[in-house]
């Protein structure tokens, strides 16, 4: 097993992202075939109205892992649970790292292109392409 240290953790949540106030966290990688990825972090209790509905629930998030200048990795799985402890809430999470092509700005930039975006427009939607690291779709996709 790997652990690694969360610097910062995001929810996403119709096309937008909850920000949360991390106390502390890691992620550990079972290395294991089903959910490999284990995620616990500690943030403020000001969140537990805004998550008390996703729990159970799949989720997508974007983990900053070991130092604020790495690229967030994409995190899909399930939100087990959420517990109160003190003045924080623990949340427990299984599932996978979505594993990206390392020339994913340049497929964004080609899939944008093709998709008629231009100038400004183009600009814009790259840049939030690249924050939220969205999985690009194909015609090949179902």
């Amino acid at each position: 097993m790997k652990s690694f240290k969360v610097i910062e953790i995001r929810l996403e949540h119709n096309n937008n992202f909850i920000i949360f106030d991390l106390i502390d966290g890691i992620i550990i990688n079972k290395e294991t075939e089903e959910d490999p990825w284990l995620l616990e972090t500690s943030i403020s209790p000001d969140f537990k109205d805004i998550l008390k509905d996703f729990v159970g629930q799949q989720v997508n998030l974007l983990v900053t892992i070991t130092r604020p200048s790495n690229e967030p990795a994409r995190f899909t799985g399930v939100f087990n649970e959420m517990i109160e402890i003190d003045n924080a809430l623990s949340l427990i999470f299984t599932g996978r790292i979505i594993v990206q092509s390392p020339n994913y700005p340049e497929e964004v930039l080609e899939y944008l292109i093709g998709e008629g975006y231009e100038d400004i427009d183009l600009l814009n939607e790259f840049k939030a392409m690249m924050e939220s690291r969205t999985e690009l779709k194909t015609s090949d996709d179902n």
